[in-house]
């Protein structure tokens, strides 16, 4: 318990004992605790030097513990002192590093690494000492599988936040053999989303450091970028913050997953969507409540993977389930685009 404090195991025993009643000399300590009585010798005199034990000639005479809540707070503090100064130490080197190491004379500092295990090590690094690390992720995994994500998992129990994009087409295909574990890492603390799609495998740490894969590997060994710094690093960070602004938390868009191509009725509630009909209008036309048109709306909108009914518009024509030219039913006269049902009775989503 104390070895952190620098006390041996047998310093650790004689403190404890000598806190529970003070002992006359070497030989009584030894006697209460079965120790070699010239182990117990040495460990009183090493904790007398820290002060941890002290003499009194007085009665009672012989070996007596120092209050533990002042002197044992005192070593903590000191180590404490001790990891600040390191700790600023490692800051000041990484500092001459950034300006001495590479890129510092302007070149992009990217690092291509080839090989499942080098990448797997350069990924463990980057997790290693984050305290925020973003990721698209795409399968399959060839790299480092959730099952194998010892580093996630004890950076996520430090505290570390994770922020981590799913494409749709991975959960939809997760297999048995290859688990996505979402629940654990949902319950370690993970703040997940899903997108429709990503253009890459990717990885930032604190913004500052970044691993990426192109979706498709050549063949042979896998091929990763280590990026530190520069131009190429900023668009990371930037592509990162715009897929997961339009994303859609996990719970949301997997209670709206598709069993298969959208239904006639769901065509049709896109169509009136797009002519600008209010959903008082869609309710009244097929005699059902308007909650019930919302709520079907609302799962157009996750099964997009979008946000806004602005955004359902676009995203139905790109995924097809709509004429091309159905979209201009979002235009009003001005050009400008108009949410339908933008009313009054009829909220924003």
């Amino acid at each position: 318990m104390l070895e952190s404090l620098g006390l041996d195991a047998v310093q650790e025993q004689v403190y404890v004992c000598l806190l529970r009643a003070p002992a006359a000399d070497a030989a009584a300590v030894a006697a209460r605790t079965g120790l070699d009585p010239g182990e117990v010798g040495r460990a009183l005199i090493g904790l007398e030097a820290d002060g941890l034990v002290s003499r009194r000639p007085g009665r009672p005479r012989g070996y007596h513990a120092a209050p533990p809540d002042v002197t044992l707070n005192l070593m903590v503090l000191q180590r404490l002192d001790e990891f600040r100064r390191v700790q600023l130490a490692v800051e000041r080197l990484a500092a001459e590093h950034r300006a001495h190491g590479p890129g510092a004379s302007g070149a992009e500092p990217v690092e291509a690494v080839e090989g499942a295990a080098a990448i797997a090590d350069r990924y463990r690094q980057i997790q290693r000492g984050a305290r925020e690390v973003s990721s698209l992720v795409a399968g399959p995994a060839v790299v480092v599988t959730a099952s194998d994500n010892t580093g996630q998992r004890d950076a996520l129990r430090a505290g570390v936040r994770y922020r981590a994009a799913y494409e749709r087409a991975t959960l939809e295909v997760e297999s048995a053999d290859n688990p996505l574990l979402l629940e654990e890492w949902a319950a370690l603390g993970e703040e997940m989303r899903v997108t429709p799609e990503v253009p890459l495998k990717l990885v930032i740490a604190d913004r500052r450091i970044a691993l990426a894969l192109p979706r498709r590997q050549p063949p042979g060994a896998p091929v990763g970028l280590v990026v530190r710094t520069g131009i190429l690093l900023e668009a990371l960070n930037w592509l990162f913050d715009r897929v997961w602004a339009t994303a859609l938390p996990v719970p949301a868009a997997m209670g709206a997953a598709p069993d298969g191509p959208l239904s006639a009725s769901d065509r049709r509630l896109l169509a009136l969507l797009l002519t600008g009909c209010t959903d008082q209008a869609i309710a009244s036309q097929w005699g059902v409540s308007m909650r019930t048109v919302q709520r079907r709306v609302q799962r157009l909108i996750a099964l997009a993977g979008v946000q806004t009914r602005l955004q359902l518009g676009w995203q139905a024509a790109r995924l097809g389930w709509i004429e091309p030219e159905g979209a201009a039913g979002f235009e009003g006269a001005s050009g400008v685009a108009e949410v339908p049902g933008a009313v009054e009775g009829s909220p924003r989503v």
